[in-house]
């Protein structure tokens, strides 16, 4: 039986290309939660998935929700259950992140809250087998010359962006502790390519 996947900020920049590789390389059904704003581009999206056969695109399906809220009952029964979680919906803009400090709070700290607590619902329905939260290597700080941080190192957050990703990151670990989460994170670095 295939698997099915929620992937957040579908239309993001990053996520796009996942979903890219997760059509090319499975037979996974593809959920994708956005609230498409300007990070978001549906054409981007659009772009990859319409490259595949139609009977390939019919495995993705896009639902529009903004994190800063919680996923309601029909937010939930239109996602349906998933197997793996990867969440890649946030405000990543770190000039924006030292305008509008409160705004990336609530999309990274309240927004990670709220995908957390679904992932803990359907988890104990359901045996979640990964939630995967993109997290970013700004958090340790800038690193002098001839040092590479280690995944342990402390976290020397130097704007919003960055310490409203720690934030995130906090809180997925505390679910793991408390909920037993599957959780793996990743500290991406700058990333660039297709679509950009």
């Amino acid at each position: 039986m295939s698997k099915k996947i929620l992937i957040t900020g579908g239309a993001g920049f990053i996520a796009h290309h996942v979903i890219d590789k997760i059509l090319s390389t499975t037979d996974w059904e593809i959920i994708t939660l956005d609230r498409l704003d300007f990070s978001g581009n549906l054409n981007r999206l659009k772009e990859v998935v319409s490259s595949y056969p139609e009977s390939e695109q019919k495995r993705v399906k896009v639902v529009h929700h903004d994190l800063k809220a919680e996923l309601n009952p029909e937010i939930i029964s239109t996602i349906g259950e998933v197997d793996f979680i990867s969440h890649l919906a946030a405000g990543s803009h770190v000039d924006r992140s030292i305008t509008y400090p409160l705004e990336f709070v609530m999309d990274n700290v309240v927004g990670t809250a709220n995908i957390l607590e679904y992932a803990r619902i359907i988890n104990n329905s359901n045996n979640l087998e990964r939630f995967i939260y993109f997290s970013t290597d700004e958090i340790f700080g800038p690193a002098p010359n001839g040092i590479d941080y280690k995944e342990n190192d402390r976290y020397n957050s130097t704007n919003p962006y960055s310490a409203t990703k720690a934030g995130g990151e906090e809180l997925a670990v505390a679910y793991e502790n408390t909920y037993g989460l599957p959780v793996y994170i990743t500290h991406t670095m700058n990333v660039f390519g297709e679509r950009q």
